[in-house]
Parts: structure tokens; sequence; C-alpha cells
């Protein structure tokens, strides 16, 4: 039918709707405010006052409900709320990964998918109706739930029509639309300016967006097959045959032969094995590090100089290059090499910006956001690389989830800030960089034969060989490319 068709292309452009994940940068951002007495907010040496040390009646804000911030004066002392506002957010993403990612495997991708919306757009509406803090905080729970089922069922929905050859490079190609999403999001909340308003034309968006997409997605035919309904995979085959305007027989494809299952077991069971037990830990850390540098670049944009819809169009736009970059570098200097490179950068560029200001300190933040930002994309790949086929869902599953700590953790690193206007980036370029040294640890997948079982697994990774590359145990380095292929074929790739 071929890999990449008319059909799949759609799908990925459908499915890759930007999460509002990164929306609290303009609905919980800090507003101008004016002095409201004659005298003015200035010191004896012409100064203007910390806002903290003014009284109430010394101030206002231009526009009270520019924000959450100005409309429910969370500065100060409730400045933490925002901060908690956002780790909620995320610890909502935590379980609705895990529990709607569930669905998708019990019920359909599709299913879960628009169950996902559902949950995600009442939250929204809700979250922008809400009459006081702790309803909009319960919201802000609701609506990472829904964005992280979102997340996990549109990519494998978008991913599993894909064969193999084209499943890693296309699986990172998605994300170009993430990127896209951040950018055109950073142009309407300049236009949008209120807080309410803003949130509304995200429930309006993804109204339509449900609307327009519900009629052209279809159900995955891999998770029809094996689920036990061939022929109504086989529908799906057919018509994504006639979309890429492929010859077919009149009648449609042949019958399907229903797949010979493959047993898994439980991510426990590689602790016994010392070499895998150590690629899990350091993952799951890389994973963690990852995720809180990412998110706290994306929420920390308002405290950069100069604009912050600038200031956020740039980090998105930067993405794109970065994400082309990973998929050049994953396949011409290998996993590794590229991995220790992008948090090497990323490090770099966090802790340059903590010593620098103005339109400097914006060019190396975006330079630490091109390094996380191809970094994050790339590691789901090298997981699927670095297990065999029996832990590999569950390996790539336990690392994505517990990345999550690491978006619960930025929001509350950027509240150091109060302490030191430094301090946030200090952290958040340690990490990276301990990332990078993480890194170290881990073996060369590029090329590399996966094996089906434990076993095999860890004697190929104690194997030795003369060459860079891990040979698989008991064959020469010349194995057959099909043979890899057909092992990709369980890969499950899963989003950020």
């Amino acid at each position: 039918m071929g890999e990449i068709s008319r059909f799949c292309s759609i799908e990925h452009r459908n499915l890759s709707n930007p999460d509002t994940d990164v929306a609290a940068v303009f609905t919980a951002r800090v507003p101008k405010w004016q002095c409201s007495t004659p005298e003015g907010c200035k010191d004896d040496i012409g100064n203007l006052k910390d806002i903290c040390s003014l009284g109430l009646d010394e101030w206002e804000w231009l526009s009270k409900t520019a924000s959450i911030v100005s409309e429910w004066n969370l500065i100060c002392d409730d400045e933490w709320k925002v901060s908690a506002a956002d780790s909620m957010f995320f610890a909502g993403f935590f379980f609705g990964a895990g529990m709607l990612g569930q669905l998708a495997d019990i019920r359909g991708r599709w299913a879960a998918l628009y169950v996902s919306f559902i949950f995600g757009g009442v939250a929204a509406t809700l979250s922008a109706v809400s009459f006081e803090y702790w309803q909009y905080l319960m919201c802000k729970f609701v609506l990472g739930f829904g964005c992280g089922g979102i997340g996990v069922a549109s990519f494998v929905l978008s991913t599993e029509p894909l064969g193999a050859k084209w499943r890693a490079v296309l699986g990172i190609a998605t994300q170009y639309w993430w990127a896209a999403g951040i950018c055109l999001m950073s142009g309407v909340a300049s236009i949008l300016t209120e807080w309410r308003v803003f949130s509304a034309f995200v429930v309006i968006s993804t109204l339509a967006y449900c609307g327009a997409s519900a009629p052209l997605l279809k159900e995955s035919p891999r998770w029809l097959l094996i689920s036990g309904n061939p022929e109504k995979a086989r529908e799906v085959l057919t018509s994504m045959a006639k979309e890429n305007r492929q010859d077919i027989p009149e009648d449609g494809l042949p019958p399907l032969k229903q797949p010979a299952s493959t047993k898994t077991v439980s991510i426990g069971s590689l602790f016994p094995y010392p070499a895998l037990r150590r690629r899990l830990f350091a993952m799951s850390f890389i994973f963690v590090a990852n995720s809180m540098v990412y998110y706290g670049l994306s929420l920390n944009v308002g405290s950069l100089g100069g604009s912050i819809y600038l200031n956020s169009f740039l980090s998105g736009l930067v993405e794109m290059p970065s994400y082309a970059f990973a998929q050049f570098s994953v396949e011409f200097f290998g996993r590794k090499r590229t991995l220790i490179f992008l948090n090497a950068m990323a490090g770099t560029g966090c802790l340059l910006s903590a010593f620098v200001t103005g339109k400097a300190q914006t060019a190396v933040a975006l330079i630490g956001r091109f390094g996380i930002a191809a970094s994050f994309n790339m590691i789901f790949l090298y997981t699927t690389e670095l297990f065999p086929t029996v832990v590999r869902s569950a390996a790539l599953g336990t690392c994505s989830l517990v990345a999550r700590i690491g978006g619960i953790a930025a929001p509350q690193i950027i509240l150091f800030r109060r302490f030191h206007d430094s301090l946030p980036s200090l952290i958040f370029g340690a990490t990276a960089a301990a990332a990078c040294l993480t890194a170290t640890l881990l073996p060369e997948t590029k090329g590399v034969v996966l094996e089906d079982d434990l076993e095999g697994a860890a004697k190929q990774a104690s194997a030795k060989s003369s060459t860079r590359e891990f040979v698989r145990f008991g064959l020469s380095s010349e194995y057959n490319d099909d043979d890899d292929n057909n092992n990709e074929e369980d890969e499950e790739i899963l989003p950020r």
C-alpha cells in the first residue's frame, strides 16, 4: 500500500494537534501594572519599588482580567499558587497517560483519543469560567488528565499504520506540528490578551478539531487485527490503499492472517539482569531530566527579556530545526553521541542564561531549547532499541511515566527565582549536564539487531566486540536487514 501515504500524512497532520500544557505561559503570566498614587512607586533614589513592598492602594493592574495572576492577585505570598496549578496539570497528565493509555489498548485508539478530548474540552471550559482559584486548580488536574490521554492515543494512532522503515523518521516528524502549535498559540495569545478569551479560543479550536477529524480518522488496523477483528482491519487497509491510489482487487484486499501473539513480561522481569537494569535506571533519569528541563524552559519564557509572546514564538520556531537535526544525527552519528551532544548543548545554554541578560539571555536560552527539544524527542526511539521485545513497551511506558515527575517538579523549580533570578537556570543546566553524563553509560544501538527475549539481550549486552556496535549474540555483525525490520514492527514510541 506504500509506507508513506497521503492517508497517513493526513492522519499525522490531524493528530498533531498540540496539547494545552504550555498555554499557562500566557494565562498565568504576570501582566503590566502601574502606580495609582501621585507620589508614584519609586524609592528615594528613583528606583521602582518591588511590588510586594507596596500597599494595595499604591498600585493597580492595567487589566484586572489579563491573567489568573492579576484576577486573583497571585503574587508575593500567593505566587506559589501559580506553580502549584502547573504542577497539578502534570500530575493529571501522569495519571491520564497511564489510565487513558490503557483504555487505548482495551477499547481502541480512536475511542481513547476522543474520550481524552472530552475530558480536556470539559476541563478547559470549566477552567475558563472558574470563579476562584481552587476551582481552577481542580480543572487543571482534569485538563492534564485529558491531555495525557490525547498524547498517547494520537501518537499511536498516527504511527501504527506506518511501516517499520519510516516509523522512527515520521515519529519524530510529528513533533513539527507540536512546534507549529506553539508558534500559533503565541500569535493568538498576543491578540487575545485576556486569559478567559484565550481559554475560550482553546476550547473552540478543540471542538472544531474534533468535528473535522472524527469522520476522517479510522481505527488502527494493527489494533483491530490483534483484537480479533481481522475483517474490520481489512476494510480499513482497503480504504487506505484506495486513498493511496494503489491497484487493488475490486473486492478489496485479501483476508488478513491473524498474527501469532508475542508473550510479554512485566518490567520487573529485567531486574535480575544487571546490564538491562542499569539501562532502565539510566533512561528513567534521562527522561525525568529532559521533561524537567524542557517544560522548565517552556514555562520560564516570561522571565526572559523582551516580549513573552515573541520569546514563546521563537522557542517554538527553534524546535523545528532541532527535530531535523535529530533525524539526521541519529542516523549518521548514532543515538548515544547524539544524546550526549544534545544534553550538553541544553546544559550549556541553561547555564549561560544564568549569567547574561537581555537579548543575550534569550539567545542562549534558545540554544538550550534547541538541545533539549531534540533530545526529548529522540530518547523515545533510543529507548525502544535498548530493551528486548518482551519488555520493550513496558520499559518505554515506565520511562515515559516517570518523566512526568520532571514535569511536576519544573514549575516548583521556577519558583526558586524568588531567592535569585538565575537559580532556576542553574538547576536546569545542572540537570541537563547530569543527563549528559548518564548517557555515557549507555551502549550505542544504531544498526543493532533487536533481541526478542531477556536472556538474548543480556548476552548481547555483555558480549565483547572489537567494533563500536553491539553484535547479536551468536551471529555475525552482518545480520539480515529484513530480520531487523521485522523486530522493529513491535516498537511503540510514545509522545512527550
